[in-house]
C-alpha cells in the first residue's frame, strides 16, 4: 500500500520530487544535529564495533537513561570483546543486573565468542557475517553496519520509525505486512548511500527530543517545512493492542538466620538467575511477606512471598546479605528480597 507523502497538494509526486524533498529533509536535519544533537552519549563518543555492538544489546527495549550507567560499568568490566568472550556467564549476568531481558546478555556473550572464534575478534561488516551471531537481527545488523562501520544502512529503530511515518504521513499501521513495506518505501528514499551514521544518529536524537510519541514539539522540528503529516499526534498508527493478562504467583521466603535460600531458575525464564523458589502445592499461610507487580510480554504478574518453616527443599542454597548483592538475580526477585530483608531488619 502507498504511503501519502503531500506536502503541497497542487505539486506533482513523482519519484524526483520524492527525492528532492528527502534531500532537502537530511539537510536540514543534519544542520540541527549538528548545535542540538546528543554527542554526549558514551557509544557515540567510541564508535569502535565493540562498543557499539554493546550499546545495540542493551538499548533493545531499555531507555537510553537507563543504559547510561550500565554502559560505563560493562565497558569498565569488558574493556575488549576478548575480555566479555572468556568471562563465565554468572558474571555476565551479574554485570547486566537492571538491564532486564537476561536473553540478551546471554546472546551478547554467545556473539563475543562467536567474534574471536570467526572473525578474529574483530566485529564484521559484511551483513551476512553479522546476522550470523547470536542475538543480531536485521536491526541489529543495520546499526552495527551504520554506527560502527559508516556504511549504507537502513536502521529503524523506534524514534525513526515514529519520525519516518510522521515525515511521510503513513496512515497504514505499521505492525502490518502493508505497514511495513510502507515504512520501507519512506526509509530508502530518506537515507543517503553514504553518511548513514550521521544522519541515522539526527533521527533518533530527533525522535528523542522533538518528534517524541504523543504531541510532538513541531515549531521546533527541522522537518517541519518537508513534513507531510497533517496530524503527527496521530501517528504512526497501530493495531489494536493485545489483551494484557493477569497473573499471580505465590514464591517461598526460606529465611535461616542471616540466610535466605534460592534456587537456580532451570528456564526458561530467567535461566540461570537466582530466584525465589515456587511455592508449589504448599497452601500460602499468613500475611506475605512481599508482593510486587512486574510486567512481562503480555503478562502483568503479581507475586507475592509467604514465609515458610518446613525443612529447606534440596537444591536450594542459602547466601548472606553481601552474597545477595553480588549474585544475578532477576528485578521483581531483587526487589522482592529487599522488601523481606527490610522486614527482618525492622522485626529485629
Amino acid at each position: 500500500m502507498p504511503y501519502e507523502a503531500k506536502v503541497d497538494k497542487k505539486k506533482s509526486h513523482s519519484t524526483s520530487d520524492q527525492i528532492s524533498r528527502a534531500s532537502r529533509a537530511r539537510k536540514t536535519l543534519l544542520q540541527w544535529h549538528e548545535s542540538h544533537g546528543r554527542h554526549e552519549l558514551p557509544w557515540r563518543k567510541r564508535s569502535d564495533p565493540y562498543a557499539v555492538l554493546v550499546s545495540e544489546f542493551m538499548l533493545q527495549q531499555t531507555t537510553v537513561t537507563t543504559v547510561t550507567p550500565r554502559f560505563h560499568a560493562w565497558m569498565k568490566r569488558f574493556p575488549a570483546i576478548s575480555d566479555l568472550a572468556v568471562a563465565e556467564e554468572q558474571e555476565v549476568l551479574a554485570a547486566w543486573e537492571g538491564l532486564g531481558y537476561y536473553s540478551r546478555a546471554r546472546r551478547l556473550h554467545a556473539a563475543a565468542r562467536s567474534v574471536m572464534e570467526h572473525h578474529l575478534g574483530e566485529v564484521p561488516v559484511k551483513e551476512s557475517d553479522l546476522l550470523a551471531l547470536p542475538g543480531v537481527g536485521a536491526y541489529t545488523a543495520a546499526a552495527i553496519r551504520a554506527f560502527a562501520h559508516d556504511q549504507h544502512a537502513v536502521v529503524l529503530d523506534t524514534n525513526i520509525i515514529r519520525v519516518l511515518a510522521r515525515w511521510g504521513n503513513m496512515i497504514t499501521p505499521i505492525d502490518t505486512a502493508a505497514g511495513r513495506s510502507s515504512l520501507e518505501a519512506i526509509a530508502d528514499n530518506f537515507f543517503p548511500k553514504t553518511g548513514c551514521r550521521s544522519l541515522a544518529s539526527a533521527l533518533m536524537d530527533l525522535g528523542a527530543m522533538i518528534c517524541t510519541s504523543g504531541m510532538p514539539d513541531c515549531k521546533e522540528c527541522p522537518l517541519k517545512d518537508t513534513c507531510a503529516a497533517p496530524a503527527p499526534e496521530t501517528l504512526p498508527k497501530k493495531s489494536p493492542r493485545a489483551v494484557i493478562t493477569k497473573l499471580l504467583e505465590h514464591r517461598a521466603c526460606f529465611q535461616r538466620g542471616d540466610h535466605l535460600y534460592l534456587e537456580q531458575s532451570l528456564g526458561p525464564r530467567w535461566r540461570g538467575l537466582w530466584i525465589l523458589p515456587d511455592l508449589g502445592s504448599a497452601k500460602p499461610s499468613g500475611r506475605a511477606l512481599a508482593e510486587i507487580t512486574y510486567p512481562i510480554t503480555r503478562y502483568r504478574v503479581t507475586m507475592k512471598v509467604h514465609p515458610v518453616k518446613s525443612a529447606i527443599p534440596a537444591g536450594l542454597k542459602g547466601f548472606s546479605q553481601e552474597e545477595l548483592a553480588n549474585l544475578p538475580i532477576p528485578s521483581p526477585h531483587r526487589r522482592a528480597i529487599a522488601a523481606i530483608l527490610h522486614t527482618s531488619h525492622t522485626n529485629t
